[in-house]
């Protein structure tokens, strides 16, 4: 299986017949993210068993295991379900839509929680966040619900922070079918990281009125050195040239514009973090995720997706909406960074 290897941090993609028997091995589980599940949260085991309501498929089923050398404590405070060692947090939060309660204002409560939990904490360099909700592409009073996403995320991530680009997170955002407003997020103590953004790719922040009222709050990329283990993680990504979506309605080209700028993003990272810029490729992708929105198109992706990387354990396949419903599918995923200081 393939490991994303640090002594603060790791994730595992653990066939769910064998994660049993993974768990009774192994005490140093953060938490076990199980997709295609519709159960709730649970703290009863030394660990975070966290449903997420994106169906997966493949020959069989995936659990994303993160796992940590340091002792770890599994706790609540308040709505956020977490699981902290010294060095890292990997927390959850979910809220129930209500016709007092919309997507914008629990969004907004939500990320409000995270900040005051990472503060009390003291893990204040937010890495990464996923966001899923239903219905991301339908309309709420004429908006699309994306769009009142990123308005309840921008909104409470000005009001923490005076220079908010400096502090946005690599994040994705996909659609589910039912379920909770889910966020899963990762923080640090004292990485020494930084966001990244893509040449080709305007910041999301950056994105024209167009887009929402509220630009999308997020990194392309955020790079992560902790106890000298130094990686990658990247943010959703899909065939957005500029801010444009490009090739509606082609899966083909939309998976090789992905790719392209998987390539641009990783090779940039490089240059950033070694500055011999030796290259970085696709396929030494610890895990990958692909989120396609029909599974019909699963066998073309899957095929080409295959092509780029080794180890069947190191892919995840889901179905979910795109945050455009002119984009078809979205790849996110960790990659090692091996830079010389």
């Amino acid at each position: 299986m393939s490991e994303t290897k640090s002594k603060t941090l790791s994730v595992t993609l653990v066939p769910e017949r064998d994660f049993k028997e993974f768990s009774s091995h192994n005490n140093n589980i953060l938490a076990a993210v199980f997709y295609g599940k519709n159960t709730s949260i649970s703290l009863s085991q030394d660990y975070l068993r966290i449903p997420v309501q994106i169906p997966q498929v493949g020959e069989q089923p995936l659990v994303e295991v993160w796992t940590s050398d340091l002792s770890h404590k599994v706790n609540q405070f308040e709505n956020i379900f977490y699981a902290a060692n010294s060095d890292i947090v990997f927390g959850s939060i979910n809220f129930h839509e209500t016709k007092i309660d919309g997507l914008e204002k629990l969004v907004f409560r939500a990320y409000k929680e995270i900040f005051d939990f990472l503060e009390r904490m003291q893990y204040p360099f937010l890495a990464r966040c996923w966001n899923y909700f239903p219905d991301i592409n339908q309309e709420n009073n004429g908006i699309e619900r994306y769009k009142l996403f990123c308005s309840g995320r921008h909104n409470a991530f000005a009001e923490k922070h005076q220079s908010m680009p400096c502090h946005l997170p690599a994040a994705s955002a996909i659609g589910s079918q039912s379920g909770p407003l889910t966020i899963n997020f990762v923080a640090a103590r004292n990485s020494k990281g930084e966001h990244i953004e893509n040449p080709r790719q305007v910041s999301a922040y950056q994105y024209p009125i167009e887009y929402g009222q509220c630009s999308p709050s997020f990194a392309r990329a955020t790079y992560m050195d902790l106890e000298g283990s130094k990686y990658l993680y990247v943010a959703g990504t899909a065939s957005i040239v500029g801010y444009k979506s490009c090739h509606k309605d082609n899966l083909l080209l939309q998976l090789q514009e992905t790719q392209e700028n998987l390539d641009s993003l990783l090779n940039h990272s490089r240059c950033l973090l070694n500055k011999s810029g030796e290259k970085v490729e696709i396929k030494d992708a610890s895990v990958i995720k692909t989120y396609v929105r029909d599974v019909e198109s699963l066998p073309l992706v899957k095929k080409l997706m295959e092509g780029t990387l080794t180890g069947a354990q190191s892919r995840l396949y889901l179905i979910g909406d795109i945050c455009r419903s002119e984009l078809l599918l979205e790849v996110e995923g960790i990659w090692p960074i091996n830079s010389s200081d």
